[in-house]
């Protein structure tokens, strides 16, 4: 008998809030090699001006696999886009606080800002965008997810603004994007 969806939903959410706890940060020892990284073309989605998500192309260092790799891609996405006309996804006090990829290939991605308890607060457009900014941008990045949970600040919600469902795994929209 397979156990029901949201008890797997669930913990996966609690994986996602747990992983890490307890773990406090070491620097390197001298002498220590960094992290393996290499140079890639990220495809990131951001909004414009004229209502739809846009593509970025932009050369980044990431590690080469793994979960590590689809955080330093949520991170370049958060850091906004370089080129004009295109606008953040978020504000720059957002940031990933964990993102990884589960053995079905739904990647969970936690957004966190510190002291707001809730997404920013938004038109329905805006919110479609950037919702849809992050999940194209995880798609088009990590070959190994097939949909996408967005938390918030380590919760999944209902919705981020109240206009669209974010309460079950995403696919991407390419209807948004120019």
């Amino acid at each position: 008998m397979r156990p029901p969806r949201a008890l797997l939903l669930a913990g996966a959410i609690l994986l996602a809030a747990c992983r890490g706890a307890g773990e406090e940060a070491e620097a390197p020892p001298a002498g220590a090699t960094p992290a393996a990284t290499e140079r890639a073309v990220l495809t990131l989605h951001f909004p414009a001006e004229d209502g739809l998500l846009h593509v970025e192309k932009r050369e980044v260092s990431v590690p080469p696999a793994g979960d590590a790799r689809l955080e330093a891609v949520v991170a370049a996405l958060l850091s906004g886009p370089r080129q004009r006309g295109l606008s953040p996804v978020f504000a720059p006090e957002v940031k990933v606080g964990n993102a990884f990829v589960d053995a079905h290939g739904v990647a969970y991605v936690d957004l966190v800002q510190e002291g707001q308890e809730a997404p920013p607060s938004s038109g329905s457009m805006l919110e479609l965008l950037r919702v849809f900014g992050m999940v194209n941008t995880v798609l088009a990045n990590d070959e190994r997810a097939r949909a996408v949970v967005l938390l918030w600040n380590g919760s999944q919600r209902q919705t981020f603004a109240g206009h669209v469902d974010t309460s079950r795994p995403l696919v991407a929209d390419h209807r948004l994007v120019r």
